[in-house]
């Protein structure tokens, strides 16, 4: 697998890079590695598939916060991609509970967009963190793995 999936009591992100760009020589500005990938959200009874651009090093940065958060117990963590396509947060309480809270728009010339909100805990978060935790072992954090 070369994605993550966060899961939640009701829906679920999924981020699958697609196809990675200029690995392992050339980095992107904005971390890491460009690479295009698909994502499906759902929530309820709603749901998207869409395609974005996001870089290796932003999924590193977002795996870094989301290990904090998970292993305190508490804060927040905010992934947004370099195009602003994908919007999350996941709020985290002392209780274990964790609040995901986004917006996914493929096209920004089109007003075509999904606002979700799910519920999910702790328990969730392990194999999204494992998943991650792969990416970032393949390609480097934002420094990418330059020279292999």
């Amino acid at each position: 697998m070369n994605g993550f999936r966060i899961a939640a009591k009701q829906g679920h992100i999924e981020i699958q890079l697609e196809e990675v760009y200029g690995f392992p020589e050339a980095t992107s500005h904005f971390g890491g590695y460009d690479a295009k990938a698909s994502v499906e959200i759902k929530s309820g009874k709603y749901s998207v598939k869409g395609e974005m651009y996001v870089t290796t090093g932003e999924i590193s940065l977002f795996y870094d916060q989301l290990k904090a958060c998970y292993q305190r117990l508490g804060g927040e963590v905010e992934f947004t991609n370099y195009d602003v396509s994908l919007e999350m947060k996941l709020t985290f309480n002392a209780q274990g509970q964790v609040l995901i809270t986004g917006r996914f728009k493929e096209r920004p010339d089109q007003d075509n967009e999904l606002l979700f909100e799910m519920e999910s805990d702790q328990s969730y978060m392990i194999s999204a963190l494992e998943d991650m935790e792969q990416i970032v072992r393949q390609y480097g954090g934002m420094e990418g793995k330059r020279g292999g």
